[in-house]
Order: structure tokens, then sequence, then C-alpha cells
């Protein structure tokens, strides 16, 4: 009889999703930090971006080794998307207060916000009913276009924050920021969307 042997690194999967949760707090501080002291470390933004590609290259390496080494797991399944909801609700957390009140910024972060809120109680409710919801290709998308919004965002007040008097740096600067508006608003409508898709298919069969 033979036994299948658990490969070597079984733990880095889960490990790098529970460190992409570990960091986020972190790039809140950095995101609310930019721009006000050239002393700080935490000031930089190098370090801003360079946590979020960290969160980013993590999310995606993740499941290819889980899936590669044959490490899917219930508990993987669960802890990962939980980790995506976290960055996007805590960068926007963060964004919001570094732009102050700006309902612009506000009003899409709420959409994305709530409705993901929403939805994993209406995912809950659905598995109490025996009934699995996976994500769509469309809601895929939807998580997607958070992560380029937010993107822009920090590549915004990142340039910013340099305080740089080149005018092509500056233009990049407001690029990032009305680039990042706009993708955060097609990502609320997309959030709205399958949001509302979600709800009917749990509730159809309940």
């Amino acid at each position: 009889m033979s036994t299948q042997t658990r490969h070597p690194f079984y733990w880095v999967p889960n490990f790098m999703t529970l460190s992409r949760i570990a960091v986020i707090p972190v790039l809140m501080w950095c995101i609310l930090a930019v721009g006000r002291s050239a002393e700080s470390l935490m000031n930089t933004p190098v370090l801003l971006i360079l946590l979020f590609i960290y969160c980013g290259i993590t999310d995606f390496l993740d499941g290819f080794l889980a899936r590669r080494w044959n490490l899917v797991s219930n508990f993987g399944r669960m802890l990962d998307p939980i980790a995506d909801k976290l960055l996007v609700a805590g960068c926007l957390i963060a964004l919001n207060i570094a732009f102050g009140p700006n309902p612009i910024l506000l009003i899409p972060s709420i959409i994305i916000i709530f409705r993901d809120i929403f939805i994993s109680g209406t995912r809950e409710h659905a598995a109490g009913a025996g009934i699995i919801l996976p994500p769509t290709k469309l809601a895929k998308w939807k998580t997607s276009t958070e992560i380029l919004a937010i993107l822009l965002f920090l590549v915004g007040i990142g340039i910013k924050s340099l305080h740089s008097a080149d005018a092509n740096l500056q233009k990049l600067a407001v690029f990032g920021n009305t680039g990042g508006l706009a993708v955060l608003w097609i990502a609320a409508l997309l959030s709205a969307y399958t949001g509302l898709h979600y709800v009917k298919a749990a509730f159809a069969k309940t």
C-alpha cells in the first residue's frame, strides 16, 4: 500500500497568504505617511509600491503553488479571498483618509466594501442551505479592476510626495489619481452587478 508524502514546502502557500494579510496594516500606514516626513522610512513611495507589489505577487503565487504542489485545501480557499478583500478595503479606507472628505472617492469605496461584506454573509447563508457560490469570471475581473485602481492611486500619491518640479512627473501623478478614480468607479459598478448576481443565485435556490 502506497502512501502519498506531503510536499516539503506544504506550508508556503498559506504562509504567503497570511504574510499578505500581515502586510496590509503596514501598507495602510505607508499610504497615510507618504509625503509627511522625508526622513521617515515609512514615507518612501518606493516602499509603498514595493509592499503593494508584494501583495500582488503573493496573491498569484499562493494559489499557483497550491495547485502545482496539489496542496489546495478548504482553509486556503477560505483564506485567499479574505486576504484580497482585506487588502482592497484597507487600502480604500487609507486612501479616503489621505484624500480627505471626497464623495467622488468615498461613494465607490463604500459600494465595494459594503458589497464584499454583504456577499460574504450571502455565501454563508447559501452554504447553510448546501449551495456553493463559486466566484464568476466577472467577479474576478472586478477584483483585478480594484487592484489596478489602487495601484494607480499609489503611483499618483507616491510621485506627488516627491515634490518634484518636473512637469512630466506631475502629469503622471495627476494621471495616476484621475485614472485610479475612473477605474475605481468601474470596479464599483462591477461590484454592484456581480453582487446582485450572487444574491439572486443564493436566494433563488433557498
